[in-house]
């Protein structure tokens, strides 16, 4: 039967038509090693840096600034004195072979002058107290705080290291700075009074060495007037703020290198 045939025949191919395909294997995931994890490392002290934006004087650390040896004012000390800079950057204050009978002593930075400088002018700043000493002998060493100073770290202009009680100074220590000039061959040059600048001048050996601050004086017309930048004046007097302008009447300005 040729009909019936075909029609198996046809009924075989619809068969095959219909097979379903053979399954696929789901893709394989990627095995993800597991995080590594390391400790944590310890932070290492850096010095602060932002000091060496500050300041215009920053050597690096255990640099000798000044030198000197305690001597009796009015009370009994010895001492090497040491002005260096700490390994984080700050300053100290060393004083080695140290033994003393006053109790209890604030130790200061001083523009107070001894020995053969002794009653030579100054520049007009207080004095900066380093701390305190506890101990009456043995090595000492005393960090101070070094930022916000408007000395820029230069601090040649105190002229002792002082051991005071009770604002007595019991013995004080001359300094010998090794900072370097900041402005070689600095002088200064009386033009004479100008608007701003109408304070009056102090000689010392026939030299401008002080001026006081007259009415509306303003930094940068005094600095004008003896021929100077206003950073400059500002280098010979540490104790004001650079960037100020105003200044204050009656008070008084260093106009001398060797003064300051």
């Amino acid at each position: 039967m040729p009909a019936a045939g075909a029609a198996l025949a046809l009924l075989g191919a619809l068969m095959v038509g219909c097979t379903s395909a053979p399954a696929q294997d789901a893709p394989a995931r990627t095995a993800h090693p597991a995080a590594v994890t390391s400790p944590t490392p310890t932070p290492v002290p850096t010095a602060d840096t932002t000091l060496a934006d500050e300041f215009q004087y920053l050597p690096p650390p255990g640099t000798v600034m000044g030198t000197g040896r305690l001597g009796d004012v009015d009370g009994h000390a010895t001492g090497d004195v040491t002005v260096s800079v700490a390994p984080d950057l700050r300053f100290q204050v060393a004083i080695t072979g140290f033994s003393t009978t006053a109790q209890g002593a604030t130790v200061a930075l001083s523009v107070d002058r001894f020995g053969a400088t002794a009653g030579a002018p100054t520049v007009p700043a207080r004095d900066d107290p380093v701390g305190v000493l506890v101990a009456t002998s043995g090595d000492q060493v005393l960090p101070f705080d070094s930022s916000g100073r408007t000395d820029r770290g230069n601090l040649s202009y105190f002229n002792s290291v002082e051991l005071v009680i009770d604002g007595t100074v019991e013995a004080a220590a001359p300094i010998a700075w090794t900072i370097p000039d900041f402005y070689p061959g600095l002088t200064v040059k009386d033009s004479g009074p100008r608007p701003y600048a109408r304070g009056t001048v102090t000689l010392y050996d026939g030299q401008p060495a002080g001026y006081t601050v007259w009415g509306n004086d303003n930094s940068q017309a005094v600095a004008d007037r003896f021929g100077i930048t206003q950073d400059q004046l500002f280098y010979l007097n540490p104790q004001l703020r650079r960037g100020d302008t105003m200044l204050l009447r009656d008070t008084s300005l260093n106009l001398s290198v060797a003064f300051r």
